[in-house]
């Protein structure tokens, strides 16, 4: 009577192949290419000084406020 050497179910192999987890696979967004420090285009973002500017008045446009309704 031969032995059979030959496998009949499948190998692990093909199993271990199937269960490869990629990143590539839940990646909705790539990320944006390194900018170099001699970059001098804008940046993508908003400006952030006319905010910075407005945070810095208020309190002044508010003080003089008070103070013209007290004259």
């Amino acid at each position: 009577m031969p032995i059979c050497r030959h496998s009949i179910a499948s190998s692990p192999r093909q199993r271990r192949e199937a269960a490869i987890v990629r990143l590539s696979d839940y990646v909705v967004q790539r990320r944006s290419a390194p900018r170099a420090a001699n970059d001098n285009r804008r940046s993508r973002l908003a400006p952030v000084w006319p905010w910075a500017m407005v945070a810095a008045a208020a309190p002044a446009v508010t003080a003089a406020l008070i103070l013209t309704r007290l004259i």
